[in-house]
């Protein structure tokens, strides 16, 4: 269950771009979110905005990378967890720091934080299945 399905190396070239157009869009959506969130005291709807944004762009991470050969578990894991990651580097980058360009910094941040699960996708399904095995052992 644990181990990465072989695609071929188009499918897996076409789950890269999709993984990494993934992670671009949800770093840059995520200026609407921070909109939203200035806006959640007047209107009621503006926090579910922001959580079907978050929800959108943890689907696409975790279906790229179902698309590349991750099993669902570890897809919907390292999906999960760089949706967190991605999100909190937005945030920070966006209103704690002084950059001039806070959103390319954020971009770049997100990015290199997303490579290395494609650089090393058979390592991290097996610390995955490791963890996994370690938390829930039978």
């Amino acid at each position: 269950m644990w181990t990465l399905a072989d695609r071929g190396a188009l499918a897996r070239g076409l789950a890269w771009a999709a993984y990494l157009g993934a992670v671009a869009l949800f770093v840059l959506l995520q200026e609407v979110g921070l909109r939203l969130r200035r806006d959640e005291q007047r209107a009621w709807w503006a926090g579910t905005g922001r959580d079907v944004l978050n929800a959108a762009g943890f689907a696409a991470l975790a279906g790229a990378l179902r698309l590349y050969g991750f099993p669902w578990p570890a897809a919907v894991l390292a999906g999960g967890s760089l949706t967190l990651l991605l999100f909190g580097a937005y945030v920070f980058m966006a209103t704690q720091t002084d950059s001039r360009r806070p959103r390319a910094w954020a971009l770049a941040a997100g990015l290199c934080a997303a490579l290395p699960v494609l650089c090393f996708p058979g390592a991290l399904v097996a610390a995955l299945g490791e963890l996994v095995g370690a938390l829930f052992a039978r």
